[in-house]
């Protein structure tokens, strides 16, 4: 098993998607596969086209495994191999059940990896050049301790 000493919080930065798109998407970027261990969907879980979307609620906050935690992500330049990558499913606009859910994977995989609440990151902590997640992070951190 890698070393796991940090969690990174992102988003997709798209209003929809799933495992299969993102792992879809990402490869066309030349990876090799989902470059997150998990997401947390919306209730768009599903492309149909642009102007279509058909909201699925049960989808929202729905916690969806990714890439295998034992393999190295593909998240975050210079930091995936010792991290965790989970990203909401959206762009700026979080539902109350995905950033629920946020909270609690994360206090599970920090009880799991033993991780200090000081060692979740937001994307745009390592690039400056990033808004990722587009939440605050350190509110999240706040909840956390409770």
């Amino acid at each position: 098993m890698r070393p796991i000493r940090k969690i990174i919080i992102h988003c997709t930065d798209s209003e929809w998607g799933n495992v299969q798109a993102i792992d879809a998407w990402h490869k066309q970027r030349g990876w090799d596969g989902i470059g997150y261990h998990f997401l947390i969907g919306n209730v768009y879980p599903e492309y149909q086209n642009i102007k279509n979307l058909h909201p699925v609620p049960e989808h929202d906050g729905l916690i969806l495994e990714g890439r295998p935690i034992e393999k190295m992500g593909a998240h975050c330049r210079g930091h995936n191999y010792d991290s965790i990558g989970v990203a909401l499913v959206g762009v700026k606009t979080f539902s109350k059940a995905q950033l629920y859910s946020l909270i609690n994977l994360l206090k599970l995989l920090m009880k799991q990896f033993q991780i200090d609440v000081d060692q979740i990151y937001g994307h745009y902590e390592f690039d400056p050049l990033k808004s990722c997640p587009n939440i605050d992070v350190e509110w999240f951190k706040k909840m956390l301790n409770f």
